[in-house]
C-alpha cells in the first residue's frame, strides 16, 4: 500500500543530522574551555545549548530510522509518525534548557560576576556564529527538500542560536574593551530566544500528531487528479490521513452519472487509484455518488434556498427521484457552525417549502482538506 523501499530521504537525514553532531560537538567543547577561563554564564549557556542541538541531531537519527521500520501486524501504517515524535523530544529539550539558563542568568543579575576575555577566544565567537549560520541554512534547505519536521526543527533552534551568540559576542566585547559587565542579561536574553523557539516547536510537532488538516497543495493536487478522470462529475469529502511524511491514507466521494454501468464505474475507478498511488503515494478509497445531471434546475433552486446560510459551503451528491419523490443531498458546513441540529432542520424547513410533499434525506459533511 506505501511505498518503504526507498531510503534515501532517510539517508540525507541522518547524514546531515550527524555533520550537526560532529559541528555542534566542537563548538561545544571550545565553548566551555572560553567560558571556564573567562567566567561567563552566558558562554557556558551556549555551549550547553550546542549540546542540545547534538543530542536533537541524535534523536532526529533514531526517528528516521525507526521510520523505515516495514508494517507489522500491530502497526499496518509502518513506523513514519515516530519522526514527530522525534520532533515534540527534541522540542521539550529545547524549552528545558531555555528555562534553565533563564534562572541560571538571573542568579548572576542578583549576584554580578566579573568576566575576562582573551582576544582569540572572541575571533572564536565570532567564528562560531558563522559556522551556525551556514548549518542553520543547511538543515533548513535539507529540512525542506525531504520535508523533515525534525531538521526543520533542529535549523530553527540553529538560526536561533546564531542569534544568541550575537548577543553574548556583544557583551563580551563590553566586557573586553569597556569593563561592562552584562553577562547576566545577555544570558537572559539567550534564554527568552530558547524559550520561543521551544514552545513554537512544541506547537507544531504536537499539531503533527494529533492530526491537522491536510496541506492545500496536497489536497488541491488530489482534487485535481480525480477530477481529470472521464467518468467523474465532481469530487468531494476529501479525508487524508498522514502516518508520516508523504504517506497518506483517505477516502474520496465522486459523482457519476446514474446511468453508468456498475463494472465500467468499478473498473476506471480501480485504474484510478492505482494511477493516483503511483504518481503521488496517496491511496484512496472511493465513495461513489450517483447523480441525475438532467435536474441541474432543482439543484439550482436548492442552492438559492440556502444561499444567505453563511455556514453552508457547498451542496453536492444531489439526486432526486421525481416519481418516488424523494430528494437527497450533501451539505458542507463550516466548522465553526455551533447547532449543526438547528441548521439541519432550518435547511430541510426551506426544501420541504420548495419541495412540497417529498422525503428529504440529507447528509451533513464537514471539510477535512
Amino acid at each position: 500500500m506505501m511505498n518503504f523501499k526507498d531510503g534515501l530521504r532517510e539517508k540525507i537525514i541522518i547524514k546531515t543530522a550527524v555533520l550537526g553532531i560532529v559541528v555542534n560537538v566542537f563548538l561545544a567543547g571550545i565553548k566551555i574551555l572560553i567560558a571556564l577561563a573567562s567566567n561567563s554564564v552566558a558562554i557556558i549557556s551556549d555551549a550547553i545549548n550546542n549540546l542540545s542541538d547534538a543530542f536533537s541531531s541524535v534523536i532526529t537519527i533514531f526517528g528516521s530510522k525507526l521510520s523505515l521500520k516495514k508494517p507489522d501486524e500491530n502497526h499496518p501504517y509502518g513506523y513514519g509518525r515516530t519522526e514527530y515524535i522525534g520532533g515534540l523530544i527534541v522540542s521539550v529539550v529545547v524549552l528545558m534548557l531555555g528555562l534553565q539558563f533563564f534562572k541560571n542568568s538571573v542568579e548572576v543579575i542578583v549576584e554580578p560576576q566579573k568576566t575576562s576575555f582573551e582576544a582569540g577566544a572572541l575571533w572564536f565567537l565570532l567564528f562560531a556564529i558563522f559556522v551556525k549560520v551556514l548549518i542553520a541554512k543547511h538543515y533548513k534547505k535539507v529540512g525542506e527538500n525531504t520535508k523533515s519536521i525534525s531538521l526543520k526543527a533542529v535549523g530553527a533552534e540553529a538560526f536561533g542560536d546564531a542569534m544568541i551568540s550575537c548577543i553574548i559576542l556583544i557583551s563580551a566585547l563590553l566586557s573586553y574593551f569597556y569593563e561592562i559587565f552584562i553577562d547576566g542579561y545577555a544570558g537572559v536574553v539567550a534564554s527568552v530566544f530558547i524559550i520561543y523557539n521551544g514552545v513554537i516547536l512544541i506547537k507544531e510537532t504536537f499539531d503533527k500528531i494529533i492530526g491537522v488538516r491536510v496541506e492545500k497543495e496536497v489536497s488541491d493536487t488530489i482534487y485535481q487528479a480525480v477530477l481529470e478522470c472521464e467518468i467523474v462529475q465532481g469530487a468531494y469529502d476529501l479525508i487524508l490521513h498522514n502516518y508520516g511524511v508523504e504517506r497518506y491514507v483517505g477516502s474520496i466521494n465522486v459523482e457519476v452519472d446514474e446511468h453508468l454501468k456498475l463494472p465500467l464505474v468499478s473498473q476506471r475507478l480501480n485504474e484510478l487509484q492505482v494511477e493516483i498511488y503511483d504518481k503521488y503515494r496517496v491511496y484512496l478509497v472511493f465513495g461513489i455518488y450517483s447523480v441525475n445531471l438532467g435536474q441541474n434546475s432543482a439543484k439550482e433552486c436548492i442552492k438559492n434556498a440556502l444561499l444567505d446560510i453563511k455556514s453552508v459551503l457547498n451542496i453536492h451528491a444531489f439526486f432526486i427521484n421525481l416519481k418516488q419523490k424523494r430528494i437527497r443531498f450533501d451539505v458542507t458546513v463550516d466548522f465553526k457552525e455551533p447547532d449543526i441540529a438547528g441548521l439541519r432542520a432550518k435547511i430541510e424547513e426551506r426544501v420541504a417549502k420548495r419541495f412540497e410533499g417529498f422525503e428529504i434525506f440529507i447528509v451533513i459533511d464537514r471539510e477535512f482538506s
